[in-house]
């Protein structure tokens, strides 16, 4: 998550995820915005406490700066040298560095959980959610997105376990029931997520290629991770669950 050249691809603006590319997104940074927007819009009103976990360089958390006051965003996060560039982006947040599955808030801590494409590297999802469940007051929800691989790739994948496979939409909204939620919503968002992702890298670095900025063996290199996805990744989702 710190390079020059993707630092460069995302704007400088600090974001690490797949984004939701619609018809008129112009690049990563506005993509990357757009999703935590599409998962903003579960919420009937943006207002109360809310928990932003696994909030990287806190580029989502800066995000949600725009509509709730900072006393009201708490963020945590794994990575203490993310946390450190976290802070600077959302000043006057609340950070901590904590596991998303073993969460050091009480029950019925906040309004909402948000979680940014990040849950795929939990120990479990599952734990998550019931943790996410847990702090939740009474009605409120839980909204994230999500990437599902075949359990080849979650045994084969570093930092990832077989533990966290999840076949399709159907068994992720039964995790999320098993867990508590109610009103559960599942969406398949992989056309908008990942393809425009996926594109959208392949443009830019072979925009260096051919601009100079880069040789081929450098090409290869910036591309391979995102190559490496290609034959893994079956859904991109974006869900939604409310505690009763």
């Amino acid at each position: 998550m710190y390079n020059a050249l993707l630092d460069e691809y995302v704007g400088h603006s600090d974001f690490f995820n797949y984004g939701y590319w619609e018809e008129t997104t112009k690049n990563q940074q506005e993509a990357s915005e757009n999703l935590v927007r599409q998962l903003l819009a579960f919420l009937p009103e943006l207002s109360g406490s809310i928990l932003d976990v696994a909030c990287g360089k806190g580029a989502s958390t800066r995000y949600l700066l725009r509509h709730y006051p900072p006393e009201a965003i708490t963020a945590i996060n794994i990575s203490e040298r993310q946390l450190e560039t976290a802070r600077r982006n959302a000043p006057g947040c609340s950070f901590h560095r904590m596991n998303a599955t073993n969460l050091a808030f009480p029950d019925r801590s906040f309004d909402t959980v948000l979680c940014v494409e990040a849950a795929f590297h939990f120990d479990t999802r599952e734990r998550f959610f019931q943790e996410a469940w847990r702090v939740l007051k009474p009605g409120g929800m839980l909204v994230l997105s999500d990437i599902l691989m075949h359990l080849d790739a979650e045994r084969r994948r570093a930092f990832r376990t077989e533990k966290n496979h999840v076949r399709d939409l159907e068994e992720y909204r039964q995790v999320m029931q098993r867990s508590g939620f109610r009103d559960v919503q599942v969406i398949d968002a992989t056309v908008r997520c990942w393809h425009g992702h996926y594109w959208s890298v392949v443009r830019f670095f072979h925009q260096r290629f051919l601009a100079g900025e880069l040789d081929y063996p450098g090409l290869q290199r910036c591309l391979d991770r995102t190559y490496k996805v290609v034959p893994d990744l079956d859904y991109y989702i974006l869900a939604a669950g409310r505690r009763g």
